[in-house]
């Protein structure tokens, strides 16, 4: 089972990146980035890639984690609202 930003329920407490497809993303976007408690999950509009492209950026992203070659720190508190 998945959260609305595509997070394994019960997943692990590492800071992780994942990318899903969503259909909140607006039509004028094809990837929109939300921080979450967990790390950086990536909204993918449906039909803007095909599955295989999205299940190798997950590859990539949770190998590039896991070597050391990028790290995510989350910040301590939700920024100010922008203007």
């Amino acid at each position: 089972m998945t959260t609305p930003t595509g997070e394994a329920t019960g997943s692990s407490s590492a800071v992780r990146a994942w990318y899903f497809f969503s259909e909140a993303v607006p039509e004028t976007e094809i990837i929109v980035p939300i921080v979450t408690p967990s790390g950086i999950a990536f909204a993918v509009r449906p039909g803007a890639m095909p599955e295989q492209t999205l299940d190798r950026l997950n590859e990539a992203a949770d190998h590039l984690l896991s070597v050391g070659l990028a790290a995510i720190r989350l910040p301590r508190q939700t920024p100010p609202p922008e203007p």
